[in-house]
């Protein structure tokens, strides 16, 4: 990666001017460079990645765990009867191992581990050893259960993470829309900035002859002030226009990232692209099909109606009455030192006095002998009496529990079902909405290339009219306001050809996103088409602007442009 940025940097050394120099840029550059560090886009994609850690999590709820219990006690207490003791120590230890599977339930291993010493005289192992390994069920049956949760969860979650990647998709396209239109805003009044340049050079060369015509005495002097007031009203509209271009430019410049805007505002972007002045031919019927296929509101309608209908399942589920069913198996053994011994105890009993003692009564007195204890042994004997299975032990239970009504799970499996209604409504609207939407733009596709090839036809009778009327002005056949007039018509019809040309190609541009799944609001600006008189005769076309090869600067890390384009995202 530093590699990677070190070639970059050197290529932009070499091939971008520095500040105050001018930038040469594509369409396709202006998007990358707008998409590669834009702050909208970089938030979209977090929400990507929170999507997927949303994900991981579900998966992660299920995910095993291992849980150790250690616990240490040591007791001394006085007690009046010795023989039971007053003095004990505990060491226990449990592991277990459990994890909740899809059906709502869990399930769990458990080991545990104890030893035990005391001085009560009735305790035969001393010190003694417990081990148990035990295996412990779990699970709903009715409420809470009868389904795959986990899937359910899981599905959901993954739902969420498709509408994330879409949401992605569609602010790039968004962006690249702004793109776009500010491009071709910039190309349009550049033209229209070097219209009102050549206007400016035909008053010039108008004020000239005008000169001299007037000293020629072929005009009056009224011609050269008219002249001349013509001249300073196209240079009000040639200042009008560069005004109108640094607009445009600035317009362009807050939708592209720099390391710095100094940088950004000391640049002149030059835009090298022209609008496409031919026509953009593609079969409707599959352009309505695929943009209906991939539209992004739709596949999100979709997906959030997926997971309603997931959760309007698992709402019902809450119907049902409480049946949980329990079990459980486990396995014990037993082991301790045994020390065999003979003991003399009060019993608690009063008898007469064998002795020729004053007392006529006394306690009696028993002799209590122990014997070795069969499960004499250490630690791991007690842990091969366990696994030996003779001290098997298990359990099996059921809770039933049925609320009376069940009002709240009812009105709340209601809920759900109307919102789920909703859902299905609203994506029938918007299936509507964007069907006939769809309509629109290859209405507005269709006026657009028509308004095109009028506006072209009107420029070409504009520029006619023009040289045939400046021929006659030159040869004194005709007046200065109609050759006035017949330039500004020329002017007009040079800048609506322009912007029908632009027109035109943002409509493409609206086509191909819609192909690739975002639809956008836009229509035909209304272009104004003179009505011109005089013959026909066929021009040329725009004026270009030349184009250089460009790299991207050095910006800072952002979105990979890689990975929008794995993602079906086709830049223009």
């Amino acid at each position: 990666m530093i590699i990677r940025r070190f070639v970059m940097v050197v290529l932009v050394l070499f091939s971008v001017p520095v500040f105050g120099a001018e930038l040469r840029l594509s369409l396709r550059q202006a998007i990358e460079l707008a998409l590669t560090n834009n702050p909208e886009l970089r938030s979209a994609r977090l929400d990507l990645e929170i999507s997927r850690a949303s994900v991981d999590q579900v998966r992660g709820n299920y995910d095993p765990y291992i849980q150790v219990n250690s616990n240490f006690s040591h007791s001394e207490q006085p007690t009046a009867t010795p023989v039971f003791g007053n003095k004990s120590e505990n060491m226990s230890a449990k592991v277990s191992i459990g994890s909740q599977i899809p059906t709502g339930g869990n399930v769990s291993l458990n080991f545990d581990s104890s030893q035990q010493e005391s001085n009560s005289t009735f305790v035969t192992l001393n010190p003694s050893w417990n081990t148990s390994l035990g295996l412990n069920f779990y699970q709903p049956i009715l409420k809470g259960g009868l389904m795959d949760w986990r899937k359910d969860e899981l599905k959901k979650k993954l739902n969420d993470y498709t509408q994330s990647e879409l949401n992605l998709k569609s602010k790039a396209l968004e962006i690249a829309s702004r793109v776009e239109d500010a491009y071709w805003s910039l190309v349009r009044a550049k033209l229209e900035y070097e219209i009102n340049q050549r206007s400016m050079e035909r008053a010039e060369s108008m004020l000239k002859l005008t000169e001299a015509q007037v000293r020629a005495g072929l005009n009056p002097q009224v011609a050269l002030l008219q002249a001349q007031a013509n001249l300073e009203s196209v240079r009000a509209s040639l200042l009008r226009g560069e005004a109108s271009l640094r607009q445009a430019e600035n317009n362009l410049k807050q939708l592209l990232y720099f390391q710095t805007e100094e940088e950004l505002l000391d640049t002149n972007i030059i835009p090298t692209d022209m609008p496409a002045i031919e026509e953009y031919h593609f079969d409707r019927s599959e352009f309505i099909e695929k943009s209906m296929l991939k539209n992004y509101t739709i596949e999100r309608l979709y997906l959030n109606l997926d997971n309603m209908n997931i959760s309007n399942r698992q709402t019902r589920n809450q119907l049902f009455p409480q049946l949980d069913f329990s079990s459980g198996f486990s396995i014990s053994g037993l082991a301790g030192d045994s020390d065999p011994s003979t003991q003399l105890i009060q019993t608690g009993f009063v008898i007469p006095n064998p002795y020729p003692t004053p007392q006529p009564y006394m306690l009696e007195y028993r002799t209590l002998t122990t014997e070795e204890s069969e499960y004499e042994g250490d630690y791991f004997d007690a842990l091969n009496r366990m696994f030996d299975g003779d001290n098997f032990s298990w359990n099996a239970g059921l809770v039933f529990k049925i609320p009376l009504g069940n009002r709240a799970a009812r009105s709340q499996v209601k809920i759900s079902e109307y919102n789920l209604q909703k859902a299905e409504l609203e994506l029938s609207r918007q299936r509507r909405i964007i069907r006939f939407s769809l309509d629109s733009l290859l209405s507005d596709f269709d006026s657009a290339y028509r308004a095109w090839e009028a506006s072209r036809k009107a420029r070409e009778l504009a520029e006619k009219s023009y040289q045939i009327e400046k021929r006659k002005y030159e040869l004194g056949m005709s007046t200065q306001y109609n050759l006035l007039d017949q330039e500004q018509q020329l002017k007009e019809a040079e800048k609506n050809e322009i912007a029908a040309v632009i027109e035109y190609n943002k409509a493409i541009g609206r086509i191909k996103r819609a192909e690739q799944g975002y639809l956008e609001v836009g229509g035909v600006s209304g272009i104004s088409v003179p009505m011109i008189s005089g013959p026909s005769l066929s021009a040329g076309g725009l004026s270009g602007l030349g184009g250089m090869p460009f790299n991207l600067s050095q910006l800072p890390s952002g979105v990979d442009l890689n990975m929008l384009k794995s993602l079906g995202i086709n830049l223009p």
